[in-house]
């Protein structure tokens, strides 16, 4: 049996969480030994910017996703804005990687 993605409505369209897509990543067979990795591009007081890599069991870069969040542009930014962009860039990566 497939893994089903669970969903919500995110301004009428159907989104899958950032950690609805990591659990699927990790227990689907075809990602066995896949590694995710992020990398904190730039940071100051005001924004960051990271990038999420996903690396298949062989080392080989096979999606890559960056985020940029600044410490103003929300409530939960103003205490984590660095956790907020880190798992964007996670869920961008594994939308490219599919």
């Amino acid at each position: 049996m497939a893994y089903q993605l669970k969903t919500m409505k995110i301004k009428g369209k159907d989104y899958v969480l950032v950690n609805e897509r990591i659990i699927a990543f990790r227990k689907l067979p075809e990602y066995q030994g896949f590694s995710i990795e992020t990398e904190l591009l730039h940071l100051d007081e005001a924004s960051c910017v990271v990038r999420a890599t996903i690396r298949n069991s062989e080392g080989k870069i096979v999606a890559q996703g960056m985020a940029q969040e600044d410490r103003t542009s929300s409530m939960i930014n103003k205490t984590s804005y660095v956790e907020n962009c880190e798992t964007s860039a996670v869920g961008r990566c594994l939308g490219f990687l599919g």
